[in-house]
């Protein structure tokens, strides 16, 4: 298999597992659904490198992955550096008093399997943008001044995210506090699923 249709294997199989529709996952990658719909069949457009990373850091996934150059999905530091980069920051403005195990990056690494950290990156990433696109507009990223209408409407934003993640469960919450132990969206088990 080429990696053109290896990757598009492993997006399709990324996009099903976390039930992100084209729309959805558009909004969140800057991109209309028709670019994501053609790489999702291996057309003829693939994903630029930049847009690679965004997509590798939005589901924690490693690169080499996502490109099929290995079958390991997940590693701790591709993970590591998406919390440390991003999603601690993200997770501080809804929670802020985090769990101790988690806002240390050793015992984050040994309390928090794989598939449950990048389910809380993947989550926080996404309902991110869901608040930004609700209270922004849906093309939001698109204005010119989208950086400056971001921190003028931070707070509004914050509370747009929390409602959607009270919405769903409260899903990274119940992770972080280890209500939750496994990964509600198992990407391994479909990616095994998948290779059966």
């Amino acid at each position: 298999m080429f990696v053109k249709e290896l990757f598009a294997q492993r997006f399709s199989l990324l996009r099903n597992v976390y039930k992100f529709t084209y729309k959805d996952l558009g909004n969140v990658l800057g991109l209309n659904a028709n670019t994501l719909t053609e790489w999702a069949v291996s057309k003829r457009n693939f994903p630029n490198p930049e847009k690679l990373v965004l997509i590798a850091n939005l589901y924690g996934v490693s690169l080499d992955w996502l490109l099929g150059r290995t079958d390991i999905i997940y590693n701790n530091e591709v993970l590591s550096a998406v919390e440390e980069k991003n999603t601690l920051s993200i997770l501080k403005r809804l929670y802020p008093t985090l769990p101790h195990v988690y806002e240390n990056t050793l015992l984050r690494n040994k309390s928090y399997t794989f598939g449950v950290r990048a389910n809380i990156i993947t989550i926080a990433y996404s309902s991110m943008y869901s608040a930004m696109s609700l209270t922004l507009g849906k093309d939001f990223y698109k204005q010119d001044d989208f950086e400056k209408q971001i921190l003028v409407s931070h707070d509004t934003i914050v509370l747009t995210q929390a409602r959607l993640l009270k919405d769903q469960d409260d899903i990274i919450y119940k992770m972080l506090y280890k209500e939750i132990t496994k990964p509600v969206f198992d990407v391994v088990a479909a990616f095994q699923e998948l290779r059966a």
